[in-house]
């Protein structure tokens, strides 16, 4: 939990991180961080810590912690899903600091068996795989889909009282919503309209309206691929300017491509835009695009949306393209950039992680980081994370400035996060988690180090 406006704190800044793996009275599935402002040598913000302090370290359950935890706003309480095979659950966790509460990933406490007093509410949500939980704050509620593989289908679900009450399923009013077109995406909720979308297998993305009851499944949805998709991957939602942005990849392998796609919040036919961005692969799939800071400060001239599609050759290499916009944040039919491979143009079946943009405004650069699965570039054989400056709008990075900063990273990268603007030693960093070997990773923003 960071605040950017404040000093960075080596007590009080800290990181909540699920584990991919199955918990156990060995094995912790989430953990809690804090001393984070380290180096090996003990030089950094945090003065003679060469790594971080565990917090607190728990077993909650028998299965994964996979997908991001989401912390209540005065950071008391964390709210996450866990993965078990044909089951999963919803977890609002309440947790505590202190001798009881587990000392490492391989020596978890279990919540609310003395000596902890954490408290872990823990909800069964009875079918497959579930995402991360989207939270609305302003009404203590959070979404959360769930989707059975055998037989593809999906259900869209609602929680109240999540961390100011007691957490409970809406089981009422049309809740939860059943699809059945598919596998479905993490949610993501639009707090203008009330609006809740989805993308699924399918292809389309779908919303259901939260400011009506009974709510039911809108009866427009956005085909931004025909067929099948290759993954159901999550929806951006920009409240300010009433769009959300997608993407995805067609069915055919021969013929298809990845694609990017914008509309407005009511998915109106006459808003959708969809973008090719590179052939389509199965077997290197690529995640959410993002928006530079011009975007953000509402200057559409610079403003662009960048997203990973793959090259137009045959090995389908992950590849960084970046679209436009016009004075009425339309999102721009044909590309201005790219593609820029982010893979050995010699090897198949790469993928990438989501984007993260960040602007530091004390360094008065514009961040762009994103991993890549292997391959990373030559003479870097596995994964790696990059850190990429796209400060100047009018210049696209080019193959020497992706290769300048890179840190190897193995098998790739989970999504990426970001800490602090500061000028303290080791306090401007991401945080991300290797997907070979679950490692949790700190690095500079500007460097890797």
């Amino acid at each position: 939990m960071f605040d950017v406006t404040q000093p960075p704190s080596c007590t009080a800044d800290f990181l909540v991180a699920g584990i991919n793996l199955a918990g156990s009275s060995g094995q912790a599935n989430i953990i809690g961080l804090n001393q984070l402002y380290a180096n090996s040598g003990g030089t950094g913000y945090c003065t003679g810590r060469t790594g971080p302090a565990v917090i607190f370290a728990y077993n909650v359950g028998p299965g994964a912690v996979y997908a991001s935890p989401v912390l209540s706003l005065d950071g008391k309480k964390v709210a996450f899903s866990e993965n078990s095979g044909a089951l999963s659950y919803f977890h609002v966790l309440t947790y505590a600091i202190g001798t009881g509460n587990g000392t490492g990933p391989g020596t978890p406490a279990v919540p609310g068996v003395f000596p902890s007093t954490a408290v872990d509410t823990k909800l069964l949500l009875g079918e497959g795989t579930t995402t991360a939980p989207f939270v609305d704050y302003q009404r203590d509620a959070a979404y959360v889909t769930t989707s059975n593989t055998s037989t593809s289908t999906g259900r869209l679900r609602k929680f109240t009282g999540v961390f100011k009450g007691t957490p409970a399923e809406v089981l009422t009013g049309g809740w939860p919503i059943y699809h059945t077109g598919g596998l479905i995406s993490t949610p993501a909720f639009d707090s203008v309209t009330r609006h809740v979308f989805f993308k699924a297998f399918d292809g389309h993305v779908h919303f259901v309206d939260d400011s009506v009851s009974p709510v039911s499944l809108s009866a427009t949805a956005f085909a931004i691929v025909s067929g099948t998709d290759g993954c159901a991957r999550p929806v951006i939602v920009d409240s300010t300017n009433q769009k959300i942005y997608a993407h995805g990849t067609r069915a055919s392998n021969s013929t298809g491509t990845a694609v990017v796609a914008q509309a407005d919040t009511e998915l109106s036919t006459g808003s959708r835009v969809v973008v090719n961005v590179g052939y389509r692969n199965s077997a290197a799939t690529s995640f959410a695009p993002d928006l530079n800071n011009s975007y953000y400060q509402g200057t559409y001239a610079t403003a662009f949306l960048y997203v990973v599609g793959n090259d137009n050759t045959t090995t389908r290499v992950p590849a960084l393209y970046r679209i436009g916009f016009n004075s009425a944040w339309r999102l721009n039919s044909t590309i201005a950039d790219g593609p820029l491979n982010l893979a050995i143009t010699t090897v198949s079946g790469r993928s990438s992680s989501p984007l993260t943009t960040f602007y530091n405004s004390r360094l008065v650069k514009d961040f762009l980081f994103v991993g890549v699965s292997d391959n990373c570039r030559s003479g870097v054989t596995g994964g790696c994370i990059r850190s990429i400056d796209i400060t100047n709008p009018a210049a696209f990075p080019t193959p020497a400035s992706v290769n300048s900063v890179i840190l190897p990273a193995a098998g790739g990268t989970s999504g990426i996060t970001v800490d602090n603007i500061s000028a303290a030693r080791e306090a401007s960093s991401v945080y991300y988690v290797t997907l070979s070997g679950n490692t949790l990773v700190k690095a500079t923003q500007a460097t890797l180090q």
